[in-house]
């Protein structure tokens, strides 16, 4: 979780020393004041970053009104039309549902579990709502606090895109998505985005929605900031971890690479779209 009201810590390096058996620590998503070298040494410990990221957010201190007016006219007509054709489509039965206590994050479970085994997220990146009852009980328990929120878009009494988000001090966490591959012509998860955020800004309780790490088009599209953040390993100052970052730093920069071919040739939309829905 970031707090994008928070100052960024310039001082990132840890106070004491590894113990014995330990190599290193892992600083994931450490907000950072400025664009970071790759590759240090600082203070006796190899500083390596291979990810610096902007993360984005949405400030939930405006009003809705003044959030929608930061999409375009056009923007906000298309997404209209959608929600339009969506409700159409469902014969005028399209639902949007929020799920919070303890009781409806259970029913919220149940339907958006088996909605999330259809899913691309689920099938072939292993990210879809968990299957476990180490999850259930994290997410009971969370109901009972306040500290979680549970979003269902349904097709009269059929879910067709899920949202789950749990919250730490204010802020609001991206963390499980998914949506019925049978409906993507439909928009679904984008009019799932669009009612969450008029939702959150209803309820008038949060400082922020964090989108988490990655910046991709639909995250840039809905945010109303970004930080700069950077996932840094603090290692010992050793030759064979050296050899391993190399290591690391080719393969990174071979995939880099390769992905910048595939996209110069149009390829990588198209490997994206097939990953996501198959030949379909």
């Amino acid at each position: 979780m970031i707090d994008p009201a928070a100052p960024v810590n310039t001082k990132w390096l840890p106070s004491h020393k590894l113990a014995n058996g330990e190599q290193g620590f892992l600083l994931r998503s450490l907000p950072l004041a400025e664009i970071q070298p790759r590759l240090s040494v600082k203070s006796g410990f190899i500083c390596y970053i291979p990810a610096q990221f902007e993360r984005c957010y949405i400030d939930l201190a405006m009003t809705f009104e003044e959030y929608s007016n930061t999409f375009s006219a056009k923007s906000r007509s298309t997404i209209r039309r959608k929600i339009r054709k969506f409700n159409e489509f469902c014969n005028q039965n399209m639902h949007f549902e929020v799920y919070k206590n303890a009781d409806e994050m259970q029913t919220f479970y149940q339907l958006a579990r088996t909605l999330s085994e259809k899913t691309y997220q689920e099938k072939l990146l292993d990210a879809g709502l968990p299957d476990s009852e180490a999850f259930r009980q994290e997410m009971k328990e969370k109901a009972q606090q306040g500290q979680v929120r549970g979003y269902l878009l349904l097709n009269d009494k059929k879910p067709v895109a899920y949202m789950y988000c749990p919250i730490f001090d204010g802020v609001v966490l991206y963390q499980h998505l998914g949506f019925d591959p049978d409906y993507k012509k439909l928009s679904v998860g984008t009019i799932l985005h669009w009612l969450v955020f008029e939702n959150l800004f209803q309820e008038s309780k949060f400082r922020f929605f964090d989108f988490t790490e990655g910046s991709s088009d639909h995250k840039q599209m809905y945010s109303t900031g970004r930080i700069l953040c950077g996932n840094i390993f603090i290692l010992e100052n050793a030759f064979s971890m050296r050899f391993w970052i190399r290591c690391h730093m080719l393969v990174e920069d071979f995939s880099l690479g390769l992905g910048k071919l595939f996209d110069a040739l149009g390829l990588k939309a198209k490997i994206k779209r097939f990953i996501r829905y198959g030949s379909g």
